[in-house]
């Protein structure tokens, strides 16, 4: 039997820490890949909020835009984003078929989708007293096959002596097929009584999700100064115009 990996129950460990507890943002993972390859993420701060972009070698590139400036990021590697925004957190996770194997030959993107989230199901269920996790539902937009689904979790098991206990937290998925990988946003909250039908937060990140299949490369200096809005090319030295000695007419005695 296989061994499944913890590393898919970090959103439980950050709820308790981030939200219950209040610890510091500190953005895991690093930036640099060498010099072959871009940063592996990078994010910007827009009119409307925050525009995050995932850029690991070997994986899927795409940005998402946030709505809002009271977001902050609270992780960042290679298989987990994790942003934090008052007493919900947005995680971004990606799971490879290849390795996890929750998905057999001769499935469709439906049937993937529908093993994955019993994949992930059997993995939270036996974490809690009591929970809840109703069928899902798909849809379709212009990146593909997505599945929408959500799992209540009530009265926390430990896992051990010195094990956390998880919290009674909610959460609302919607996960996209992308052969061979599924790329999960997971909006959950430690408040039970929030609305079942989505937020305007997931909502727009989901929108705006686009793909970049040739990712981002690094920027090479002095990149910017070809462009006439500025960008150091103002402060090259400019040659001092040649002035041409003119010889007037003669004088005569």
């Amino acid at each position: 039997m296989k061994q499944r990996t913890l590393a898919r129950w970090t959103v439980i460990g950050t709820l308790v820490c981030s939200v219950l507890s209040g610890c510091s943002a500190a953005p895991g993972g690093l930036r640099s890949q060498g010099s072959s390859a871009g940063p592996a993420y990078f994010s910007q701060s827009t009119e409307q909020g925050y525009r995050y972009a995932h850029n690991w070698v070997d994986r899927p590139c795409f940005t998402i835009d946030l709505p809002g400036h009271d977001w902050v990021l609270q992780s960042a590697t290679a298989d987990y984003v994790t942003w934090r925004q008052g007493e919900y957190i947005l995680k971004l996770y990606l799971t490879d078929n290849r390795k996890e194997e929750f998905a057999v030959s001769g499935m469709n993107a439906e049937d993937a989708l529908r093993a994955f989230i019993g994949f992930e199901l059997d993995y939270i269920k036996p974490k809690f007293e009591n929970d809840f996790s109703p069928a899902p539902t798909m849809r379709r937009n212009g990146n593909g096959l997505w599945a929408l689904w959500k799992w209540e979790g009530h009265k926390g098991k430990r896992a051990g002596v010195g094990k956390a206990q998880p919290s009674d937290q909610k959460h609302l998925l919607a996960s996209l097929w992308l052969d061979p990988w599924v790329l999960s946003f997971d909006w959950a909250t430690p408040k039970l009584d929030a609305p079942d039908n989505g937020s305007p937060e997931l909502r727009a990140a989901l929108e705006s999700l686009v793909f970049h299949p040739e990712c981002f490369a690094s920027m090479r200096s002095g990149e910017t100064w070809t462009q006439s809005d500025g960008g150091g090319g103002q402060l090259e030295p400019k040659a001092r115009p040649v002035v041409k000695a003119t010889v007037g007419p003669a004088h005569e005695d």
